[in-house]
């Protein structure tokens, strides 16, 4: 176990899901999102919109001795295909471009997007640490990216990485995706025609969907990620700082259907998940109707919400005071945890995604010890739905690693790059960047 895990995680003050499980709007429209990934029309309509013009790229040359640096920023593609996505503070997308100064092989221009772990609001890690020594000792550029909600994209009332609903980390996901492929095809249109992408923790898993969805060969490195996000944030370490009172709540309330329909499970579903995961079932208490103690304001439940309150007793205490009890505490109940499970797992599991269309360029890298993005035997392992990647596992846990195995992520980077001209050689333009 990483004592290091633990240590970092008493000091994170941040708290996520304040405002609860989002609207069920917003679930609705990343389903769509979700599947017109894949459409004729939905590439069409893309085809359309991605062009420098028409998301008003911007692009700036910066001061630097050794690497040619730009800055620019773009419209998010979210914000004209699905209005009213992203909040407005997100809605436009701001990067950082490190290139060599003189490219060693004309023929193979390397260029790596890399996408922010949680917490990661600037360009100052990942550029210091993974794109200059990338573009020093390998040969390769580096396109640094602004996660949406996170530094200039950050919404007005959240408090550092604190996303505010569930929905919010999905739609951050989606919007990556799409604005990664824009890039993905302004880079190409430039003359470099060897591309990947990368990312550590959230980053990596954010870089796996996007290498998912995209349908042409990249070098694919997610770092300490894995298959779900699932356990991450419903039973990891740091579901801690899930507002657990807040989700429960509102499932008490008026949301249980709402997620039942999103997740396209039945009560008799989610029954049979938590005899199978806790090894005891929940029988919902006989009566039609419950009237909660303060300090909840006094009102009757529907027979559904009887039913979820009845369950996250798990059978301790009467109904009247548990709510009253688990409202007044922050702490994880099982059924909430598993509905949180599932929620993830509907829009973050990568075996509800196209696989890569280069597997073999493909490594993933994970630690050890990782007490934040866990492995449980319970999930696919990411080789059951990648089958051609490689996995490298490095010592330590999720925030050792994190500090301690740059080195190992950057050779990661250069491999996948190595393998992915094995894929494709001959089939490169060779036409010369325009910057």
């Amino acid at each position: 176990m990483s004592v290091l895990d633990r240590v970092v995680k008493r000091l994170i003050l941040t708290n996520f899901f304040g405002d609860g499980w989002g609207d069920q709007e917003i679930f609705h429209r990343l389903t769509k999102i979700r599947g017109d990934y894949q459409k004729l029309d939905y590439e069409m309509e893309f085809a359309r919109i991605a062009s420098p013009q028409y998301l008003g790229l911007q692009l700036r040359k910066e001061k630097s001795k050794h690497f040619n640096v730009y800055n620019g920023s773009f419209t998010s593609p979210l914000t004209l295909l699905y209005p009213g996505t992203l909040p407005k503070e997100s809605e436009r997308c701001n990067f950082m471009m490190i290139l060599p100064k003189t490219w060693r092989d004309v023929d193979r221009k390397r260029v790596c997007l890399h996408y922010a772990a949680t917490g990661d609001h600037g360009y100052w890690r990942r550029s210091n640490f993974i794109a200059q020594p990338l573009a020093k000792h390998s040969n390769i550029g580096s396109v640094i990216m602004e996660n949406p909600f996170y530094g200039n994209r950050k919404p007005k009332g959240q408090v550092r990485s604190g996303i505010r609903q569930v929905s919010d980390l999905f739609i951050m996901g989606c919007a990556l995706v799409l604005e990664g492929h824009f890039l993905f095809s302004w880079l190409e249109g430039q003359g470099y025609n060897r591309l990947g992408i990368s990312g550590t923790s959230l980053g990596g898993h954010n870089a796996s969907l996007t290498a998912a969805a995209y349908r042409k060969p990249i070098a694919t490195v997610p770092c300490l990620s894995w298959s779900t996000a699932a356990h991450t944030f419903s039973e990891g370490i740091i579901s801690n700082n899930n507002m657990w009172n807040v989700l429960r709540e509102q499932l008490c309330h008026d949301k249980i259907e709402e997620i039942k329909a999103i997740i396209h499970k039945t009560d008799e579903d989610i029954e049979g998940m938590f005899l199978e995961r806790y090894g005891k079932s929940l029988t919902p208490d006989s009566s039609s109707q419950l009237v909660v103690s303060t300090p909840v304001p006094s009102r009757k439940f529907s027979l559904s919400q009887l039913h979820y309150v009845s369950k996250v007793s798990n059978g301790i205490g009467s109904l009247t005071n548990t709510l009253v009890e688990l409202r007044s505490k922050n702490s994880p109940d099982k059924l909430t945890s598993l509905y949180m499970r599932l929620v993830l797992d509907e829009f973050s599991n990568l075996k509800n995604y196209p696989v890569p269309v280069c597997q073999t360029a493909a490594i993933v890298v994970v630690a050890e010890d990782d007490l934040y993005i866990t492995r449980p035997q319970d999930v696919l392992h990411i080789k059951d739905i990648w089958k051609k990647c490689e996995v490298r596992v490095v010592k330590g846990g999720h925030v050792s690693s994190f500090i301690r195995h740059n080195g190992t992520f950057r050779q990661a980077i250069v491999d996948a790059f190595n393998r992915l001209d094995l894929h494709i050689e001959g089939h490169g333009s060779g036409r010369e960047p325009v910057l």
